[in-house]
C-alpha cells in the first residue's frame, strides 16, 4: 500500500475539511508523477494514419525506382488529384528529387499505368 503524504499534509486542516465536506476517506496517497509525453506515446502509439493500397505497392518498389540512397530519405505519401505526394526527411534532398522529377515520373507512368499519376510533388515530412 502506498504511504500517505504526511510531509505536506496539514492534519488540522484535514480534520476540519473532513467534517465540513463529510469526507470519510483518508487523504490521497502520494504517487509518482509521469511525463505527459510518456502517457501520450502509449495512447497515440496505436493510432495509425490510413494508407492507400496503391501507396503500399509504391513503397515496396520505391528503392528500385529511385535508388537505395534516395529511398532512405524519401517515401511515397499519398495520391491526390492524380499527383503523387512524396515525403522527404531533409530539405537538402528536395532539389535532388526535383532534378530527377521528370525521369521518375516517366518510370512511374510506364510501370504503374493504372495509378494514372500525372504529377509529382515533394514535401518535407513533419
Amino acid at each position: 500500500m502506498e504511504q500517505p503524504r504526511n510531509s505536506r499534509l496539514n492534519r488540522d486542516r484535514w480534520d476540519m475539511d473532513k467534517v465540513r465536506f463529510h469526507l470519510n476517506q483518508p487523504p490521497s496517497p502520494q504517487r509518482d508523477t509521469k511525463n505527459i509525453g510518456d502517457i501520450l506515446k502509449d495512447i497515440v502509439g496505436g493510432f495509425e494514419q490510413p494508407v492507400q493500397e496503391n501507396i503500399l505497392i509504391l513503397r515496396e518498389a520505391w528503392p528500385k525506382l529511385v535508388g537505395a540512397q534516395i529511398a532512405t530519405h524519401s517515401e511515397p505519401g499519398f495520391i491526390k488529384d492524380f499527383a503523387l505526394n512524396v515525403f522527404v526527411d531533409h530539405p537538402g534532398w528536395l532539389p535532388e528529387l526535383e532534378r530527377q522529377k521528370r525521369p521518375l515520373l516517366m518510370k512511374l507512368q510506364s510501370n504503374y499505368r493504372e495509378l494514372r499519376i500525372r504529377q509529382l510533388r515533394f514535401q518535407l515530412k513533419h
